[in-house]
């Protein structure tokens, strides 16, 4: 995994984000829970489901991507494949993953703000289906400032004796 991504993800959860291992995450902790993988998790955008894995190709999913000793019991798992239409001209496509939610092909949700890492090493985000962050939605931020203008950086003279301008100062 690209630490880039790890990072993104870590931002995307804010402050409140907490790593676990997988050995000391109980499964099924609260109902209603999914896990996505940490580029799959988009707080409260709207995501369809398109289709659920079928067995052969959700334990090659669980081989491929290190998940069978995350899960107690992978074989209560369900794995589907999820579209959310960002705007751009293709959709993005990710897996979500869930023992608690009933989900079938058509149906649209969004990803609870309440998003943890479930395991960090994995970048697997543990999240609910429609939860949102509670307390607003903390402001805009301010614009920052322009910076200034940095000073002209003087002009000098030359040196002993020679002819010459000196430096330039380099300013704007």
């Amino acid at each position: 995994m690209k630490k880039g991504a790890l990072a993104t993800t870590a931002v995307a959860l804010g402050a409140g984000a907490t790593a676990s291992t997988g050995a000391a995450q109980e499964d099924g902790g609260s109902d209603g829970e999914v896990v996505v993988f940490g580029d799959d998790y988009l707080p409260d955008v709207e995501f369809e489901v398109a289709s659920e894995l079928d067995q052969g190709t959700k334990d090659d999913v669980f081989e491929t991507a290190d998940l069978t000793d995350e899960f107690d019991t992978p074989d209560d798992w369900d794995i589907y494949l999820i579209s959310y239409d960002t705007g751009g001209s293709a959709p993005t496509l990710g897996y979500l993953m869930t023992e608690d939610v009933d989900l079938s092909a058509g149906d649209t949700e969004t990803m609870g703000a309440d998003g943890s890492f479930r395991n960090a090493e994995l970048n697997l985000i543990e999240a609910t289906p429609g939860a949102s962050a509670s307390g607003g939605n903390g402001g805009n931020g301010g614009n920052g400032g322009n910076g200034g203008n940095g000073g002209n950086g003087g002009s000098g003279n030359g040196g002993d004796g020679g002819s010459g301008n000196g430096g330039d100062g380099g300013g704007n």
